[in-house]
C-alpha cells in the first residue's frame, strides 16, 4: 500500500529546497549497474550524498551519521542493527536498490516509524521472465530432447511433449514473483495451483488460481512446479522433501528460483537420481556454489544456473530508476509505491 513519509515535503523547484543528507551503502562495484549515470544525477541533485558508495566496513566504522536523513542502500549493505539506527537519531528513510529487505531491517527500525522502500518489484521482473521461459522450455520437453541429441546423436519422437497450452503449472507461494508469474502463463491458458498458507480461496479466486493446502496435491497434479516461498531461517527449511518430489508426475520439471534452502537436498538428489524422468532446474542451491563433490554437477537431468534469474546486467539500472523515482515521491510529498510494511516483509517473498 502507498505510504506516506514523515520527511516534510520538500517544494517542487529544487534550488529553493534543502536537500537532505543521504548516504549510499552498498557494494561500490554494483553502483555503476545500478545506477546508470543519468540516475546518478537525479539521485545527487535531490539529496546532499555524503562521500561514496560506502562499503558495509566503511559505512560501519563511520563516525558522522548523526545528520544523515537518507539511506540508500543495495547490495553488500550490512543490517541496519540497533546500535547503527542509534547513531542515526534523524534516519526517516531506507530505499533499498535491491529485492528482500530481511535480512536488512530489524524490529527497531519498524518501531521509529523510518519508511522503508524496496527494489523488490523491479528486481522480481527477471525472475518471472525466467521462470516464464523455464516453464515454457519444460513443457517442450526441451532440456530432455537437447540431452537425447547429444547424447544418443538421434532425433527424439514427440511421445509425451505436452505442448505449452493448458497445463497444470504448480506455485509454491505465492508473493509478487509467483504473481508475475501467473499473468504469464494466462498466455498458456494454464490452469495454475498454488499453495500458500497466508492466501484464501476468495484471493486466490479472484487472482485467477486454485487454491490447495497441501503440497502434496501441488507437487502430485503439476506437469510444472516452481518455488516462490521466502526462506524465514528456522520456519521454512525443509519446507520441500522427499514426500512431496517422489509424487511429480512423469516427465515434470521442478524450477527453484527463491533459496536453496528451501529444500531438503539429499531428498532432491535421491529423487533425481531414482526418477531420470524428472527434470530439475535450479538456479539456488543450499550452498552456493554447490560443495566440488556435489551429485548436482553430474546428474544428467539438473540445470544449475547460478543465480540468472535475479537482475543481471542491465537489468539492475531498474533498481535504481525505482528509488530515484520513489525518492522524488518521499521529497514531495507524494505516496510511494514501493513501500514496504514490518508485516509484508515478513510474508512475501
Amino acid at each position: 500500500m502507498p505510504s506516506e513519509s514523515t520527511l516534510p515535503a520538500r517544494p517542487a523547484h529544487r534550488e529553493r529546497a534543502v536537500r537532505p543528507p543521504a548516504l549510499l551503502v552498498m557494494d561500490p562495484d554494483a553502483r555503476p549497474y545500478v545506477f546508470a549515470d543519468d540516475t546518478w544525477r537525479r539521485i545527487s541533485e535531490i539529496v546532499d550524498l555524503g562521500p561514496g558508495p560506502l562499503d558495509a566496513r566503511a559505512f560501519i566504522e563511520r563516525t558522522d551519521l548523526d545528520d544523515v536523513e537518507v539511506l540508500i542502500t543495495g547490495w553488500g549493505a550490512p543490517q541496519i542493527t540497533d546500535q547503527l539506527l542509534g547513531r542515526m537519531p534523524r534516519l526517516r528513510a531506507v530505499l533499498h536498490a535491491a529485492g528482500s529487505i530481511r535480512q536488512l531491517v530489524t524490529p527497531t527500525v519498524w518501531r521509529r516509524g523510518v519508511t522503508v522502500v524496496s527494489a523488490a518489484d523491479a528486481n522480481n521482473e527477471p525472475v518471472a521472465e525466467y521462470v516464464y521461459a523455464q516453464i515454457v522450455l519444460a513443457l517442450k520437453d526441451t532440456h530432455r530432447r537437447a540431452r537425447v541429441m547429444s547424447t544418443e546423436r538421434r532425433l527424439p519422437d514427440f511421445t509425451d511433449v505436452p505442448g505449452i497450452y493448458r497445463q497444470t503449472i504448480g506455485l509454491v507461494a505465492f508473493g509478487s514473483i509467483a504473481r508475475k508469474v501467473r499473468d504469464r502463463v494466462r498466455a498458456l491458458r494454464a490452469d495454475v495451483l498454488v499453495w500458500d498458507p497466508h492466501l484464501t480461496e476468495t484471493e486466490a479466486a479472484l487472482n485467477g488460481v486454485r487454491l490447495t493446502r497441501s503440497l502434496h496435491e501441488l507437487f502430485a497434479t503439476s506437469r510444472v512446479v516452481s518455488v516462490h516461498a521466502p526462506w524465514i531461517p528456522g520456519i521454512t527449511d525443509d519446507l520441500i522433501r522427499l514426500e512431496h518430489l517422489e509424487v511429480l508426475p512423469p516427465r515434470a520439471t521442478f524450477v527453484n528460483t527463491a533459496r536453496g534452502a528451501l529444500v531438503r537436498e539429499t531428498d532432491l538428489v535421491e529423487l533425481l537420481t531414482a526418477r531420470p524422468d524428472v527434470e530439475a532446474v535450479l538456479d539456488v542451491t543450499t550452498d552456493e556454489p554447490p560443495a566440488a563433490d556435489s551429485p548436482l554437477y553430474d546428474l544428467p537431468n539438473v540445470q544449475l544456473t547460478g543465480h540468472t534469474a535475479g537482475s543481471v546486467g542491465g537489468e539492475r539500472a531498474d533498481l535504481g530508476r525505482l528509488v530515484a523515482d520513489e525518492l522524488e515521491r518521499l521529497l514531495t510529498g507524494l505516496p510511494l509505491h514501493h513501500a514496504v510494511s514490518e508485516a509484508g516483509s515478513r510474508l512475501r517473498a
